[in-house]
């Protein structure tokens, strides 16, 4: 069975999928009908200005068949026209004169040919352009793995938006009748907690026959403990193992579902600009020319990523005090003005005053949608919606980076930054409409303070797993993804639509590889070594590409960088939860504050450091030393763990003293 929610996804999937092949088709149809034409038309521009050029060298009294330099002219036309197999000059009798390139290996290959004439005009002979073949089909090819990743990006996006078609209430109502359905189908007899919404018409039999079932359970099982019997009462324990009458049975958050469709746009919104945000940052500071290259493309990353780790911590606060809903939409206003600003700016420093702007509204979306997913969900609810609030944010990394290829390279890079800002108006649009309205709360929390981040910080072992695992997972993280890998990858003239697919490998290997490194951490309770082996594996794929700095290793180091965080960052988190429920009180928020403004100053950090090694080392060493951060790091932690596993009077007695002095 697969449930209400899985047969939607099943019909969109098809539905989609009939329709993107069938865009396919039609693509490859009208690829071939205009590629193929246009390569020769360009030909032939191609071959009627050459015979120009050289009928005007006769016209001065130049010789026809002691013309000198035609095969380098030739040369220099095919360098600028790959497509072009051979570029030949023929005499009126059939001689060739001058040749560059071979097309003896393509027998039927489309030609152009034009005449020389003389100043009579008189043919002397012919300028003669062979199309290679094979690069008609390279571009349909290439059309058609644009339209493949579009279509696999718009399938993911359609299933993302499910919520947001179906309406919240729609989805609520499905979610509370699937539960009900599920339960049933597996024997369990247990309440559920919520209340039904839209679907109570359909769920309250249900609910009154099970809280029937529930209450004469609980009669019988009085019964039988006022007359003392035992074998009823251990009947009746039975029954409510395998059915759970009488227990209550925690739903899913419906408060994820309503902030997931608009926080999927906000991130896909930002998503957008990593392929080929280096590049147009490298092409708005050149008027200047104060900065070099790889400076000039890392300092815009770094400053997006400086202020929304600084923005974090109190960010949670302010948007308590505003309401969830108002500081999302005032968050995307912001972030939607930034990309716009992004697109027209003349200069380099507004460009990067712009990015700030865009940084500010980002931090303010992200803490109000966590804070509202915490808000509405509660006890065993809550891991599920924070659940949903990850796989949002990693399917936009999924999907953002092709399309914002695509668009750069065909639209060119403003069109794509306006496409952003136009996400984030959407967003804006969608958060106003489906999350619920909050009173402004003047006396509302003030968030986390440096005191409590003061008092997090001497917890057991926290700093060794922030500054050894949790920093440098980010700081590589960024500075691979962000920077060294695009800026590579353009250097070696891949397109923004090629380094867009290019940066698919991490979060398809993160959605599909999460799920079960956390369960094996889990079933042998190993948490401490996921993290480190995690750190070792990512920081080594990193170092590896001082062997050969190619684009199998650049693979090899995003697979590596994949797998390695996808075994670390669930036990990451579980250790640092574990910490924060240690302490409890306050101080559990002070821990988790200091562990986001731990990881997003990485997040900083590493394009920072990459530019500057990339600028003065290179690529390959830069990848190298940053890498070995993270093995150093995982040392640090692994010989941390050790010495508190050797220590645990000492542990426990630090422990003691963190508790006595809340």
């Amino acid at each position: 069975m697969i449930g209400l929610r899985g047969g939607i996804t099943v019909a969109i999937v098809l539905i989609l999928c009939s329709a993107l092949a069938f865009i396919g088709w039609g693509a490859e149809q009208a690829a071939q009908r205009t590629i193929a034409p246009e390569i020769l038309a360009k030909a032939n521009t191609v071959a009627r200005s050459a015979a120009d050029l050289i009928g005007r060298a006769g016209a001065v009294g130049v010789p026809f068949d002691r013309l000198e330099g035609v095969g380098d002219y030739f040369e220099s036309l095919r360098a600028a026209n790959p497509e072009f197999a051979q570029i030949s000059l023929v005499s009126a009798g059939g001689a060739e004169l001058a040749r560059a390139g071979d097309a003896s290996a393509f027998a039927a290959a489309p030609q152009a040919r034009i005449p020389v004439p003389d100043p009579s005009g008189r043919r002397l002979g012919d300028v003669l352009v062979l199309v290679d073949p094979t690069a008609v089909t390279a571009q349909v090819g290439a059309v058609l793995v644009d339209v493949a990743f579009i279509g696999i990006v718009s399938l993911l996006v359609a299933l993302e938006l499910v919520a947001l078609v179906v309406g919240s209430r729609g989805i609520g109502a499905l979610m509370a009748v699937e539960r009900r359905l599920k339960a049933l189908g597996r024997g369990v007899l247990a309440r559920h907690e919520g209340s039904p919404g839209a679907a109570g018409a359909l769920v309250s039999p249900i609910d009154r026959h099970v809280g029937a079932l529930a209450e004469r359970h609980a009669a019988i099982r009085a019964a039988a403990e006022a007359r003392g019997d035992a074998t009823a009462l251990s009947r009746l324990a039975d029954l409510e193992t395998r059915t759970g009458l009488g227990r209550v049975q925690a739903a899913e958050s419906e408060a994820a579902v309503a902030v997931r469709p608009a926080l999927f746009l906000f991130m896909l919104a930002e998503e957008l600009t990593r392929p080929f945000l280096p590049r147009f940052a490298q092409s708005v500071a050149a008027a200047g020319g104060s900065l070099s290259p790889d400076l000039a493309a890392s300092l815009p990353i770094v400053a997006f990523m400086a202020v929304v780790a600084l923005c974090q911590v109190p960010f949670a606060g302010l948007s308590e005090r505003l309401g969830r809903r108002r500081g999302f939409v005032i968050g995307a206003m912001l972030a939607a003005m930034g990309y716009a600003l992004s697109a027209v700016s003349p200069s380099y420093a507004l460009f990067v005053a712009a990015r700030v702007g865009t940084a500010v509204g980002y931090a303010l979306v992200f803490v109000s949608s966590q804070g509202h997913v915490v808000d509405f969900s509660a006890g065993a609810a809550r891991s599920a919606a924070l659940a949903v609030f990850v796989r949002a944010i990693m399917v936009a990394s999924l999907c953002g980076p092709p399309i914002g290829g695509v668009i750069a390279d065909r639209l060119g890079a403003p069109a794509a930054f306006t496409a952003s800002a136009g996400l984030a108006l959407v967003a804006l649009v969608v958060a106003f409409l489906t999350l619920p309205k909050t009173a402004w709360r003047a006396g509302a929390a003030a968030g986390v303070g440096l005191s409590d981040l003061k008092d997090a910080a001497r917890a057991p072992g926290l700093m060794a797993l922030l500054f050894g695992c949790a920093f440098p997972a980010k700081f590589l993280f960024a500075a691979l993804c962000f920077l060294l890998v695009p800026l590579e990858l353009q250097r070696l003239g891949y397109s923004s639509a090629a380094i867009g697919r290019f940066q698919m490998i991490y979060p398809v290997i993160m959605v599909l590889a999460v799920p079960f490194f956390a369960a094996m951490a889990d079933r042998f309770d190993a948490r401490g070594g996921f993290v480190v082996a995690g750190a070792l594996v990512s920081g080594l794929g990193a170092m590896a590409m001082v062997l050969n700095p190619s684009i199998a290793f650049i693979v090899v180091a995003l697979v590596a960088l994949g797998y390695g965080q996808a075994m670390s960052i669930a036990s990451q988190s579980a250790l640092v939860a574990d910490t924060a429920a240690a302490l409890g009180g306050g101080r559990a928020a002070g821990v988790l504050g200091l562990f986001r403004l731990v990881e997003r100053s990485g997040n900083a950090a590493g394009p920072a450091s990459a530019g500057f090694l990339m600028a003065s080392v290179g690529f390959a060493l830069a990848t190298a030393l940053i890498g070995t951060v993270a093995v150093a790091g995982a040392a640090l932690f692994a010989l941390s763990e050790l010495r508190m596993k050797q220590s645990p009077r000492r542990a426990s007695s630090a422990a003691a003293s963190e508790g006595s002095s809340a």
